[in-house]
């Protein structure tokens, strides 16, 4: 089956981003998260306030981050090949990512995402999907 094919049509722009979500029950989730992007290929920068700041480097680096969030917005961005895929923390339980579909021009930019789902859903060990913006319920795909 040629998935690209399939679901191009839903990273056509239309002024939205798409939504990448992974739902965290624990601090542990975020903690293995932070942990293996440390370590994995993919380069990142973490802002506080638009400044440049190291990512927190412990279990608590979620509480380091919420405390910050408090007075200044905080930002992970994690480059992927061409694409920009962004780290909000809205919600302690949620991790949730964002990517413009401009950045998925075609089905090498796909794999490419791919690529970074399926490491997502391996360091962190939980489902991971990737839905409209704001429509949890408008799944465009899922990696088990």
């Amino acid at each position: 089956m040629d998935r690209w094919n399939n679901l191009k049509s839903h990273f056509e722009q239309d002024g939205s981003l798409r939504d990448i979500i992974v739902t965290s029950n624990d601090k542990i989730t975020w903690s293995l998260f932070f942990t293996a992007l440390k370590s994995a290929e993919y380069s990142h920068v973490f802002t506080h306030g638009g400044v440049v700041r190291a990512l927190p480097d412990s279990i608590d680096s979620i509480d380091s981050i919420w405390n910050l969030q408090s007075s200044e917005p905080t930002l992970l961005s994690v480059q992927v090949g061409d694409m920009l895929i962004n780290c909000h923390f809205f919600k302690s339980y949620e991790i949730e990512f964002d990517l413009d579909p401009k950045d998925i021009k075609s089905k090498s930019d796909f794999s490419l995402l791919l690529n970074f789902l399926s490491w997502l859903n391996k360091s962190i060990k939980s489902s991971v999907l990737v839905t409209h913006e704001n429509s949890r319920d408008e799944v465009i795909l899922s990696i088990e």
